[in-house]
This record gives structure tokens, sequence and C-alpha cells, in this order.
């Protein structure tokens, strides 16, 4: 591996690690050589993943279960990994939910759970680690957003297309006001990506239509984004920001 490519020396945050994106992301980061802090509210799945990653490439990362939800917990997920590795060097926000009710059927208090979790939770996020990597002098933000943050949701509902559409919208934001500190950020919009959560809220049938519908033809596998992902956070991206990098097998052309 190039040194553009390594993240050995470097350490960082996954949220969302123990399934999907998120778990893809922390293996192949760890693969790269990073140090890595495993945020997630799945204690279990946390467990699985630093087992599997230990395994593959003798790194022991630092788990932390936690709802990221809570202000607090957020928070404290950040200085436990700083202080776990005395430093912050990259951000990978993935943590995300789905929900499919239509507009009219959508609750106040699903949206309030879609929207605190998808993208209150980010900002957050994104606010403790900045202060650290401005203070730094560097640093690297990727914000998991969809497909769904470039037109709209499949699958998911009205919140969930607002809310990564508002990632985008942040991730841009945060990009111009930190680049002058050193630090990236930019967004990441995956489409079709066949992970357990879109197993789980998803029929065969409508999993067909999908694939038939995107030109490359299938579904994308989540180490495939996180092939991406692990660009973004590697100095090899060092002229990206505040980008929207989109990876949907074709599914958007603009």
């Amino acid at each position: 591996m190039t040194q553009q490519f390594s993240l050995l020396n470097k350490s960082g945050i996954v949220t969302g690690a123990a399934s999907g994106i998120g778990r893809a992301t922390a293996l192949y980061l760890a693969e790269m050589g990073a140090g890595l802090t495993l945020v997630d509210l799945d204690a279990e799945g946390l467990k699985q993943v630093a087992a599997q990653i230990e395994t593959a490439s003798g790194i022991t990362p630092y788990i932390v279960t936690a709802n990221i939800c809570d202000e607090a917990a957020v928070k404290k997920s950040v200085q436990a990994a700083c202080s776990h590795f005395g430093t912050i060097d990259f951000l990978v926000n993935c943590a995300g939910i789905l929900r499919r009710n239509s507009f009219l059927e959508i609750e106040t208090e699903e949206w309030d759970l879609v929207m605190n979790t998808n993208l209150r939770a980010q900002f957050v996020f994104c606010q403790e680690v900045l202060r650290l990597m401005k203070d730094n002098g560097r640093g690297v933000i990727v914000n998991v957003a969809s497909l769904a943050g470039r037109t709209c949701s499949l699958l998911g509902g009205a919140h969930y297309t607002t809310a990564k559409h508002a990632l985008v919208g942040l991730s841009r934001h945060l990009a111009r006001e930190f680049a002058p500190h050193g630090i990236r950020v930019n967004a990441f919009c995956p489409g079709a990506t066949l992970t357990s959560m879109v197993e789980a809220n998803t029929s065969q049938e409508e999993l067909d239509a999908v694939a038939a519908a995107t030109p490359r033809g299938h579904w994308a596998d989540p180490i495939e984004q996180a092939h991406i992902i692990g660009f973004l956070v590697s100095d090899a991206s060092v002229n990206i920001v505040g980008a929207c990098i989109d990876s949907n097998g074709g599914a958007l052309m603009v």
C-alpha cells in the first residue's frame, strides 16, 4: 500500500460500525492501518467486528456502545476516543436508520427519531471532533449521506430524504468554514447497497426491481462503498474538499 493510501499512525472514529457500510468501512480502514474507535448501539455487533479486525489485521479497535441520539453519550465517546489514541485524525459518520412510512403516515415522534439519528447526531459528532481538529490544524470528516441526499429515497420516507439532503448541506458548509484550518469535510452518497438494514426493510420483489433499475444491474456490496470512504479519509484525496461523492452504479447521472 502506497503512503498516500496508508492510515498508519492515524486514528479516528467510525459510527454505525456494527453493521452495513459502517462495518465494512471499519474493516477496510483497519486494513489500511488505522487505529479505530467503533461506535454503535449494538454491543454484540461491535464485539464481532472488533474480533474480526483483530483476526484479520492484528489491530485492536476501541469500542464504544452508545446511543448517538444522546448528546452526552456522543460527547463521551469522542472524549474516550481522544483519550485512548491521543488524537482524532478522522471521523466517518456512518450511523443511520431507515423508516418507510409515507408522508401522511409519519408521526412527529418518528420524524424526530429519524432526524435525530440521521442528522442531529452527525452535527454533534462533527462539532465535538472539529474542536479537536481545529486545535491540531488537520483532520478529515466523511459524512455518509445517501443517493436520497441527491434526489429522493426509493425506500425511505420523506424524513429520511430530508435528513440526507441536510447532511450534504452541513458537509459543504463545514468544508468551507474549516478548510482554512487544514480540515477536509466531504459528503458521500452511496446508492443501493445491500446491507442488513435494507434487507430487513425490503421485499425480494423490491430488491429485484431496484437492481433492474440500476444501470450496473445489481446492488452494491458494502465493501465497495468502504473502499471509496477509505480513499476520502486518506491523503490520496487531499484536494477533495466540500464534495458530494456519488457511488450508485449509474442510478443518478448529472
